[in-house]
């Protein structure tokens, strides 16, 4: 409805009480006319039946009121409620039509604006349609409304916003579509019965991303720090690539023993011209490298708590290599102490230089 519309027509905002459920709980004789009485009448009846939808329609009846007069003037409108009997059969469309004249005589519409709270109400439509034109329908529709009718209109509302939304789209048809090509591509690649395993394993991903809030996390990052981004994703592709390399290596081992696979596998030290455990490392010095010329680029201060982790990365090798070492029962405890002690003592220097070069720059 256009503003010029609204402004040429005298408009009626009609609440329509099928089954007269407003004079059986608050005794309130129909038709009520003004905001005032109907507002009055909707705290009422949401006093005594605060579960009924019928309590929302008036409610709505009186907002569409209010946003009209405000655009037209309170002389171009006005609301009212209509009741039925708690039959709703004959009679009840009757009494309606009576008591719509009633409101017609006091306020001379042009059109009519309806406002129910389900189907049945609105079976009304066609009788008041032969004494005043209908503008608009409203059919104000909430969780608590009654019966099948309501209960499908609701669940259509929703289903209609999955489909229709794009917040919602891109899960309810986006990842299930994915999904359905995925499983195409295994039976055509004759891998069928492994689309299971890699359906668990992506829900898996998407619940815990989706649960820590990974997703908004990652953003984020991307957009105040885009170096750290791109070293933190060449982080996790050598991390995946170094891992896979341990674990494919350990299988050649034929390791029975439980505990020792696993300390095997954590140290991704065996074999392969460039070790596993370096590819970790490597993976490492990016991720605080990329935050180092990310505050280097954009002029921030710089963190010498990062320069110091860095150095101690540098020097970490030998001390997970003599570490694993020792809990295997070939490494040496004094080696594994120097080069613990060489770390430390290299980092502290890093440490001490930026805080004499932060005393002198004040």
């Amino acid at each position: 409805m256009n503003e010029k519309s609204v402004k040429q027509r005298k408009l009626l905002i009609l609440c329509a009480d099928r089954d007269d459920d407003i004079e059986r709980f608050i005794n309130e004789k129909t038709p009520i006319i003004g905001r005032e009485k109907v507002l009055e009448s909707a705290i009422k009846f949401a006093l005594v039946r605060p579960e009924d939808s019928d309590s929302n329609a008036l409610f709505a009846a009186i907002q569409i009121y209010d946003k009209i007069s405000k655009l037209a003037g309170k002389d171009k409108c006005e609301v009212a409620v209509i009741a039925g009997t708690p039959e709703e059969g004959v009679e009840a469309d009757m009494k309606m039509l009576s008591e719509l004249d009633k409101v017609l005589e006091k306020f001379n519409a042009e059109g009519v604006i309806i406002v129910s709270d389900g189907p049945t109400d609105e079976q009304i439509a066609s009788i008041i349609q032969s004494k005043i034109p209908i503008v608009s329908m409203k059919r104000v529709i909430v969780q608590q409304s009654r019966g099948v009718e309501e209960s499908f209109v609701l669940v259509t509302r929703y289903l209609k916003m999955l489909v229709t939304e794009p917040k919602f789209r891109k899960y309810s048809l986006g990842i299930p579509g994915l999904f359905i090509i995925l499983q195409a591509l295994f039976y055509l690649l004759g891998y069928i019965e492994y689309f299971w395993t890699f359906f668990t394993l992506i829900l898996g991903f998407i619940l815990i991303a989706k649960g820590f809030a990974l997703d908004e996390k990652i953003k984020i990052l991307y957009t105040t720090s885009p170096l750290t981004f791109s070293a933190t994703m060449v982080f996790a592709i050598i991390l995946i690539l170094g891992i896979s390399l341990g674990y494919h290596e350990i299988l050649y081992q034929h390791i029975e023993d439980p505990l020792l696979f696993i300390v095997i596998f954590l140290s991704l030290t065996l074999g392969g011209a460039i070790r596993e455990l370096d590819l970790l490392i490597i993976g490492l010095l990016f991720i605080v490298g990329g935050k180092i010329l990310d505050e280097t680029i954009s002029g921030r201060e710089k963190d010498w708590k990062k320069y110091v982790i860095f150095t101690f990365i540098l020097f970490l090798r030998p001390v997970l290599i003599e570490g694993i070492n020792i809990i295997l029962g070939s490494g040496n405890l004094i080696t594994f102490i120097y080069w613990l002690f060489l770390s430390f003592m290299i980092s502290t220097l890093v440490a001490g230089f930026f805080v004499i070069k932060q005393r002198v720059g004040k």
